[in-house]
């Protein structure tokens, strides 16, 4: 009896989301380890132009897990990262075709835009505005890296 890859796979991206929760944990208590929102970024777009539903459903798990370890407002990267892929990236690929570029600016909209993003709407809301911490720069540099490697 074969096994069947359907089940392969769903086993491998829980295995995935469980490894996630526990990164995202261990980076709440060790500062220097990047959240990975830009590689979530990333995965997100990709997920969504290939209409791969489990893989994007996989992602939108761990981006809610994300924002509710680190104090995100509830929904707020799963809005922005859609908003992004739908309206600002297709018009991007069409004017930039090389990789690793496109690498920094998947790093550029995940980190620096999704803070003006967070900061707008607390204004509107009337909330207290996120902070900038010098962690941000090093996370960028790191994830740049990886998603330049994996594209």
């Amino acid at each position: 009896m074969q096994r069947s890859l359907p089940n392969q796979n769903v086993i491998s991206r829980l295995f995935l989301v469980v490894l996630f929760i526990g990164y995202i944990s261990l980076s709440s208590i060790y500062l220097l380890m990047p959240p990975l929102l830009a590689i979530l970024f990333y995965a997100y777009h990709n997920a969504l132009s290939k209409y791969d539903l489990f893989g994007l459903v996989t992602i939108i798990i761990m981006m809610l897990v994300l924002e509710a370890e680190k104090g995100f407002w509830f929904g707020s990267t799963v809005l922005f990262f859609t908003l992004m892929s739908h309206y600002i990236i297709p018009k991007i690929e069409q004017v930039i075709r090389c990789r690793i570029c496109m690498a920094a600016i998947y790093v550029g909209l995940a980190y620096p835009a999704y803070w003006i993003y967070v900061w707008f709407v607390n204004q509107l809301f009337l909330l207290s505005v996120p902070m900038i911490d010098w962690h941000i720069l090093l996370y960028m540099i790191i994830e740049f890296l990886v998603i330049a490697a994996l594209i």
